[in-house]
């Protein structure tokens, strides 16, 4: 079963040009324009990883789930970067991004948690 990724981002453009990118990797994903739209989402499947912006989504979603958040942002002062990192994201990326970056960093995140969830199921 292919893992399934959440895309909250505001730009259309960009959640399509991602969305493309992911679906081309064998991913499924679901896509919201706000974080509103993302939290209901959440609420109602089962999320691998999720590529969003968003501090407030972050820190909401680090209350009840643990996997991995890639922070996608135009913010890209090294405080921007420093408070994303410490309030949950496992990663952030600035805007513009390079698409098969993003996609080596989702390959990696979900790499490492999903190795991790194994070793949770084996003890």
């Amino acid at each position: 079963m292919s893992s399934v990724i959440l895309i909250a981002e505001d730009e259309a453009s960009i959640a399509d040009a991602i969305e493309i990118y992911l679906k081309s990797q064998g991913y499924q994903t679901l896509k919201a324009a706000n974080g509103v739209i993302a939290w209901e989402l959440l609420q109602n499947n089962t999320v691998d990883l999720a590529v969003m912006d968003g501090i407030a989504l972050t820190m909401k979603i680090r209350e009840l789930y643990e996997f991995p958040i890639i922070i996608l942002s135009a913010k890209s002062e090294d405080i921007d970067k420093i408070t994303g990192l410490n309030i949950g994201a496992d990663d952030y990326v600035t805007k513009p991004f390079v698409p098969m970056e993003l996609l080596a960093r989702v390959h990696a995140q979900l790499r490492r948690h999903l190795r991790y969830q194994q070793l949770l199921e084996q003890k």
